[in-house]
């Protein structure tokens, strides 16, 4: 690689190039600036929100709690990195310890929400498909062990990526490359867990809009199914915003893994190669931190539990009070109501 140098002439052409890179720069400086403040403050407030309202302490919640704390890890530790290098990569002032910090921290983020995403996809399939087993499998202990245990698993597959990093010529780089560590990280924290997720809700959509609905023959019976459909009708509510994070969790990952391959593998004399290359590390960068700042707000779209529980979170802040059970009683998605408000048979 080149040596820090700094362009200096009367070129027109390079003139032309420079004041090309600079709109690429404030364009580019813009659109992060919007992603970093409207991810930290989404993810802040969804954690908030979560660990503020008891209502909110489910095995689900408690995952999309994990990847908001994942996602505001990866701005925390990215967003100076990728500033640095967009205004002046060389010399990299940040230092070689967070050349090294940065590029564990961007790994382990990324590694640990496929895993979150993956781990709370296959608890709404036994949910879903196996309820009686669900009752131990999403207790919160377990759920919370399951989660630290991503993030050893997360961090460990981090670490062959990290290593290579440090600073030579003065840029934060690749300097110590371990073959096909990027490979494998890709097939194991990208391409794997995805065709994993993709399965398992093919699955539970053929549960949910495939199974056969009991049917009632007398007035007992008649009540169990109108409660299974209202459960059934439940699931399918917060299965829409999963599958809506999962998607999104792909498009902006996907041009990221590309890109990375890409780089090792690409042909830098193929021109065609160049320029899909140049393309994906501007596209890639905006998708891959854009994806901090999406779930929050698919969460407020999507769930009405969620947006019951940020206006109660919002009126505790400004105040004004209010009941639990008046609460309870306005939530609507994935809520069973107590049996002693249930109506008395005769």
């Amino acid at each position: 690689m080149t040596e820090c140098s700094n362009h200096t002439g009367g070129d027109p052409h390079g003139e032309d190039e420079d004041s090309y890179a600079l709109q690429i720069q404030v364009t580019m400086t813009c659109v992060y600036s919007l992603i970093t403040i409207c991810g930290i403050l989404g993810n802040v407030l969804t954690c908030v929100v979560i660990a503020s309202n008891r209502i909110m302490y489910t095995a689900t919640n408690y995952y999309l709690f994990n990847m908001a704390v994942s996602d505001l890890l990866l701005l925390v530790m990215g967003m100076p990195h990728e500033m640095q290098i967009l205004w002046s990569p060389c010399p990299y002032v940040l230092g070689g310890v967070f050349c090294v910090a940065r590029g564990l921290a961007a790994e382990t983020s990324t590694n640990t929400s496929v895993l979150t995403i993956a781990s709370f996809t296959v608890e709404r399939y036994i949910g879903i498909c196996h309820p009686i087993r669900s009752h131990t499998l999403a207790r919160l202990s377990r759920v919370m062990k399951i989660i630290a245990m991503l993030w050893v698993v997360g961090c460990l597959g981090a670490v062959p990526q990290a290593i290579q990093y440090g600073i030579e010529d003065g840029e934060c780089k690749v300097v110590n490359a371990i073959n096909y560590t990027f490979e494998v990280s890709t097939f194991l924290f990208f391409v794997t867990p995805m065709t994993l997720i993709t399965v398992v809700y093919v699955k539970i959509g053929l549960e949910l809009y495939g199974g056969q609905r009991p049917r009632a023959s007398h007035r007992g019976s008649l009540s169990h199914s109108s409660s299974a459909a209202l459960d059934r009708s439940r699931s399918r509510g917060v299965i829409k915003m999963l599958v809506a994070v999962v998607v999104a969790f792909f498009v902006c990952f996907a041009p990221h893994h590309a890109q990375r391959l890409l780089a090792f593998y690409g042909d830098s004399s193929n021109h065609v190669q160049v320029i899909v290359y140049k393309f994906l590390t501007h596209i890639s960068g905006v998708f891959f931190y854009m994806s901090t700042c999406i779930n929050p707000i698919l969460y407020h779209i999507m769930s009405k539990r969620f947006r019951q529980a940020f206006k109660e979170t919002m009126r505790r802040c400004c105040g004004y009070g209010r009941s639990q059970l008046q609460y309870q009683l306005s939530v609507g998605d994935n809520l069973v109501k107590p049996k002693s408000l249930l109506p008395n048979k005769a």
